[in-house]
């Protein structure tokens, strides 16, 4: 996919990775700065033992969701033990460790007591928690994950070893396997949707496809996560993203086509519709094109549409790229590359994109491509 921008990512031990915000670093801190203003600040305390850790130094993180704060760091005793005392004014991600490599991820409220036993010598895979349900929450979950996580190291190593043998036979057991972590997933948000931990969960799943997930978590933890920033940033993305939710209507499109004459979206109403995103200068889309061929000649006449949506900025490459491809179906574009109206109404960051938009209007499925594309529309037209 060609992307517009990157798209910066932080991860703790259990997957938290969240999209950053065009926010400025600057900005971000304010609005973390007015939340805990507005919510009273309170102790909470972490202390434990570490076996074989004796007169070693121990350190509290909390995970941001743009950064990782140092909130303080002792040494261990001579048994190992370890006492952190400190003020939170909302609930929140902690980590507890020796070094980045050997620690746990904690989820700490205010006026919480937790009660952390590891061996020191690998605390993420012995320690044991007391006095924070949702920490053992959160360690369930990394049982869940541990499956997927074990078979992707043995995909990295056939890739590195350049075994395709052993990458194929691998990447059959890994789609196997994320299939059943994805519904245990599912069912572990299903079960307690109002937990910190839910909202991890829902960092291990695709908001495109699982959006009722997302949408379900964050409902559950309105007035109990408010203001965190985690919550706060997948709010905002799903308050986004549902104006695209798989069912939601698809947005109004009205541009030119190459005849200068506009078409609209709701004048294909009646029939389903692949929203296709590209542009003569993007090398994957020209490469989908013959997939897209294939389903149009296909599809076409039993009541399939294509509406090729350009963000090319010349119009002679865009005209060239359509007669080059063979691209028969309806195609419009306002010639503004990134600032075309549609870019904001659809989010996109990246092209190819595709949205199937049902006759009524509606959202049918996202990014549908090559072998993708062609099972749903089998699905629905019955082939």
């Amino acid at each position: 996919m060609i992307n517009k921008k990157n798209l910066l990512f932080i991860a703790s031990f259990v997957f938290l990775g969240i999209a950053c915000s065009n926010q400025s670093a600057g900005s971000s801190e304010d609005n973390a700065e007015s939340s805990i203003q507005i919510s009273e600040e309170k102790l909470a305390s972490i202390s434990g033992v570490l076996k074989g850790s004796e007169n070693q130094d121990v350190f509290l993180q909390e995970l941001g969701a743009s950064a990782i704060i140092g909130i303080d760091t002792i040494q261990t005793d001579e048994q190992g033990n370890f006492s952190f005392s400190f003020s939170i004014a909302l609930p929140g991600f902690f980590r507890v460790g020796l070094t980045e490599q050997n620690m746990c991820v904690l989820i700490v409220y205010p006026n919480d007591e937790i009660k952390v036993k590891a061996d020191a010598s690998s605390i993420y895979q012995s320690y044991e928690v007391e006095g924070s349900k949702e920490s053992n929450k959160l360690k369930e979950l990394n049982g869940i994950l541990a499956a997927r996580d074990s078979i992707n190291m043995v995909l990295q190593n056939a890739q590195m070893t350049r075994n395709q043998q052993l990458f194929q036979e691998s990447l059959v057991i890994y789609n196997q396997i994320t299939e059943s972590v994805d519904a245990d997933i599912k069912e572990f948000i299903s079960k307690e949707p109002g937990t910190l931990a839910s909202l991890a969960a829902t960092q291990n799943l695709n908001m495109d496809n699982d959006f009722q997930y997302y949408k379900t978590v964050v409902e559950a933890l309105k007035g109990k996560a408010d203001g965190n920033e985690f919550y706060e940033t997948v709010k905002t993305q799903v308050q986004s993203q549902g104006k695209l939710a798989i069912g939601a209507p698809a947005p109004e499109i009205s541009l030119p086509q190459p005849s200068g004459e506009v078409l609209k979206l709701s004048d294909l109403r009646g029939q389903y519709v692949l929203i296709d995103f590209w542009a003569s200068w993007c090398g994957p889309c020209r490469k989908e094109n013959p997939n897209v061929r294939k389903v149009y000649a296909k599809y076409h006449d039993k009541g399939f549409e294509i509406l090729g949506v350009s963000l090319d900025k010349n119009s002679s490459a865009w005209l060239n790229a359509i007669q080059q491809d063979d691209l028969q179906w309806k195609h419009i574009s306002d010639l503004k590359y990134w600032q075309s109206s549609v870019v904001p109404e659809y989010q996109i960051k990246g092209i190819p994109l595709t949205f199937l938009v049902d006759p009524e209007g509606n959202i049918a499925a996202k990014n549908l491509r090559g072998p993708s594309l062609e099972a749903k529309l089998a699905e629905i037209f019955g082939e």
